[in-house]
């Protein structure tokens, strides 16, 4: 069931397909995308209005087959539909999606419907709670040295229903999978032949009901392995590594470590948690067989991925890096480890995550903090001892890097690292790393 243009197993012509939250991360444009291309009736629903979501709808406004409801949800649409695609965000407790169960109708994400048209043995499945976007990366750089038919999907700020029609017989595909995106494989009780974990730390409690649910939830991407297939784990990771967590496990297991690269290797990529991240990549290339002489030197080469631990600027001996990725605070935390006595951004509305050890880094690490508003701040600011280093909590970015540029020095390093969500002041973490970058564009002009 491969080569998209010769498929004929699955038609959705003239089929009525609801997309259910639009959003602004690009995978509701794609599966409208998708659907509008397949020639079915389909419909856009979404609580925000059209201003609100004008990037998305632009992107769409050539298909004629598409209507959208925007600013509400109607019962009758979901009534309407034949198939409902949901937006990973939403929660399985939303009023509307239970109506659909109520009422049996076919509910599926767009990674759902990516694995009618791929196959588990083509893919190279990475997850984690921090790292996966870097390691899937990597990987697909080393391995697309080898492989000219590489196909590099998944949780990556696009629909992977954008990719299905560059997938072959013989594709590869390296997909960075979220936990939301993995329960479309729990769904189809399938996982990838080649499993990637980087870790697994609490994230996302604002969704799951309990940390339980949250590493079964990653747990999909191993749960249907065969004897055959690999999985590459972390050696110093706990959860991933537990007896609890690869029970009735069928899958070779080859542990990795940063201790696998050699003494020699220079990455061009920042921090210490990253050297784990490559040497995943390199026991993958050669699982893959590439030459590892090849694979290291990719890998030494790599920089990073935007807004992970991105340089943004080095403004007269101040380097400015963006890490708006950092959405929980482990991730912060390991940002800080990096670039320690740094002029800290962080701060923001919390994931229902503990911020004890975030809190205990700041006082650490941190030359000043400088927060953005939120419910993450707040708790921040009470469990933080030394409170003189917090400069201010701020509404928007432009006034924090005006502020922060005031008492930069030359050698300082300025960390927009927030460990937290903002969708009180963004849309979403990209949208608040472009505007990060355009703060510091604006305010540190040479």
């Amino acid at each position: 069931m491969n080569d998209f243009k010769d498929q004929q197993a699955v038609s959705y012509r003239n089929k009525k397909v609801l997309i259910f939250g639009l959003g602004l991360n690009q995978g509701g444009v794609g599966s409208a995308k998708f659907f509008a291309q397949e020639k079915a009736v389909v419909k856009v629903t979404d609580l925000k209005d059209v201003k609100t979501l004008k990037s998305s709808i632009d992107q769409l406004k050539r298909y004629k087959n598409i209507k959208f409801i925007l600013g509400k949800h109607d019962k009758k649409d979901f009534s309407w539909a034949d198939l409902i695609i949901k937006n990973p965000a939403i929660k399985p407790d939303n009023t509307f999606l239970k109506y659909t169960n109520k009422i049996g109708k076919q509910v599926e994400m767009d990674m759902g419907i990516f694995l009618q048209f791929v196959k588990p043995s083509q893919i190279i499945g990475i997850t984690g709670t921090k790292g996966k976007s870097t390691t899937a990366s990597l990987i697909y750089e080393v391995l697309k040295t080898k492989f000219h038919n590489l196909i590099f999907a998944g949780n990556i700020g696009t629909s992977v229903l954008d990719k299905v029609r560059q997938i072959k017989e013989n594709s590869l595909v390296v997909l960075e999978l979220s936990s939301f995106q993995l329960e479309s494989f729990d769904k189809k009780k399938v996982s990838p032949k080649w499993a990637i974990i980087t870790n697994i730390f609490p994230d996302h409690l604002n969704y799951y009901p309990s940390m339980k649910s949250y590493v079964e939830a990653k747990r999909a991407i191993i749960k249907y392995q065969q004897p055959g297939d690999t999985l590459f784990l972390n050696r110093e990771d706990k959860i991933s590594t537990s007896s609890e967590f690869l029970k009735n496990l069928y899958s070779k297991i080859i542990f990795t470590s940063k201790d696998d690269l050699p003494k020699s290797f220079k990455p061009s990529l920042k921090g210490e948690h990253n050297l784990a991240n490559i040497a995943s990549a390199l026991l993958v290339a050669k699982n893959f067989e590439v030459e590892e002489s090849v694979a290291l030197s990719r890998l030494e080469k790599f920089k990073g991925v935007e807004f992970r631990m991105q340089l943004v600027n080095d403004y007269k001996g101040v380097k400015i890096y963006n890490d708006t990725a950092a959405t929980n605070p482990d991730a912060a935390i390991a940002a800080l480890e990096t670039f320690p006595h740094s002029l800290l951004i962080a701060g923001g509305m919390n994931k229902n995550l503990r911020l004890n050890d975030f809190a205990k880094a700041i006082d650490k690490y941190s030359k000043q903090v400088f927060f953005l508003e939120g419910d993450a701040t707040n708790q921040l600011k009470k469990l933080m001892k030394r409170k003189n280093k917090i400069a201010g909590v701020y509404k928007n970015l432009s006034d924090v890097v005006q502020f922060v540029k005031q008492v930069a020095k030359r050698g300082d390093v300025i960390l927009f690292s927030p460990g937290a969500t903002s969708f009180n002041l963004f849309q979403n973490e990209f949208d608040r790393g472009r505007k990060f970058n355009e703060a510091v564009k604006k305010v540190f002009q040479n």
